[in-house]
């Protein structure tokens, strides 16, 4: 068994996990639970800094992405299904949020232009309010997070976590587990 040097118990905690888990090397077992205690982590610090918010989370995102949208320049509106896409959720789960932002006058639906069997997104200028009033400060709260790592270890970190996330991704496949796993970004859905 190769012990680590992030564990914080004794090595003989290490031997029993190790001979539990039928384990020659702890280094994944180590590295699942450190993910776990940064996500969550993460989680309730995210959660503590947006307490105050007026919006959830879900419906934020999709005003971000519109208003990217809008900063793009792109005459037409988002569809709800390529929202759908980018959050990584059902379209049912998206229709209910845009029903709340339409309710709170920060959306509008308009028909398509060529096939008024669809609707266009499209962000007011009260979503624009929004946005401005929460991008800026969310911003540089993820900054403080991520303060101690040089821009050089943030690259490492973020290609590490990709590579890891396509592992996973595999292995979904393989179980045969659906993943609603978001687009990038609107170059990505457009394409």
């Amino acid at each position: 068994m190769t012990p680590s040097r992030h564990c914080k118990h004794p090595p003989e905690v290490d031997e029993a996990l190790a001979d539990i888990f039928a384990l020659q090397d702890m280094r994944s077992f180590y590295l699942y639970r450190k993910l776990q205690r940064v996500n969550h982590l993460l989680r309730h610090l995210v959660d503590k800094f947006r307490s105050a918010d007026k919006l959830s989370h879900a419906r934020m995102r999709l005003l971000i992405r519109l208003e990217v949208n809008d900063r793009l320049k792109v005459d037409e509106g988002i569809l709800p299904s390529e929202l759908s896409r980018w959050l990584g959720v059902s379209r049912n789960t998206v229709s209910a949020l845009l029903n709340g932002l339409e309710e709170q006058g920060l959306i509008t639906r308009q028909p398509h232009p060529t096939d008024r069997r669809r609707v266009e997104i499209h962000i007011t200028e009260a979503g624009r309010e929004q946005v401005r009033e929460y991008a800026p400060p969310m911003g540089a709260f993820l900054d403080g997070i991520f303060k101690s790592l040089t821009p050089e270890e943030r690259d490492t970190l973020l290609g590490l976590l990709e590579k890891l996330q396509e592992t996973l991704l595999e292995q979904a496949e393989a179980m045969g587990v659906e993943i609603h796993e978001p687009t990038a970004s609107p170059k990505q859905e457009k394409a």
